[in-house]
């Protein structure tokens, strides 16, 4: 029980920064996507069934916003939460390269997903959205996420000793 409420509490955090404060800090229109991270984390630490259920409740969230593709944040976000969850059991996930690899992959998988089904995206142009915005999410998503393992691992070596 008190793993869900960590887990909901990273969420909540991510969202919130998602949506208040990471326009703030956009390189080239480029932002990270916090909330898949925490999501990435979550399923690696967690699996499949958590995962998927955050994964959709939080996605449905994102998707009230603009509620233009709703259903299209719960969808993408619960693939990559199963899959993340699901394959955690058979990858070795306890290294933070292989944590960063599972980041930057599961950002270009949703966000390929994420333009294919996008109503304002022409199936011409999923590949430039994908190359130009994908590729930049995934990298500032694993840089954002390659400083936060840091710490956690900080953390867990000078503070829970």
């Amino acid at each position: 029980m008190y793993r869900v409420f960590r887990h909901l509490l990273y969420l909540t955090l991510a969202a919130l920064l998602q949506t208040t404060w990471v326009h703030h800090i956009q390189i080239f229109e480029i932002q990270p996507d916090l909330i898949l991270l925490a999501l990435v984390l979550i399923g690696a630490t967690a699996g499949h069934i958590e995962a998927t259920i955050f994964g959709f409740g939080v996605g449905l969230f994102q998707d009230t916003y603009p509620p233009a593709d709703l259903g299209l944040n719960a969808f993408t976000k619960s693939i990559i939460s199963f899959a993340i969850g699901m394959g955690r059991s058979g990858v070795m996930i306890d290294t933070a390269h292989v944590r960063l690899l599972l980041v930057f992959g599961a950002v270009l998988v949703h966000d390929l997903i994420y333009y294919i089904g996008h109503s304002d995206i022409a199936w011409a142009q999923v590949p430039y959205h994908w190359v130009r915005y994908g590729i930049g999410r995934a990298l500032y998503s694993a840089a954002i996420a390659s400083i936060l393992i840091s710490i956690f691992q900080m953390r867990r070596r000078y503070i829970d000793d």
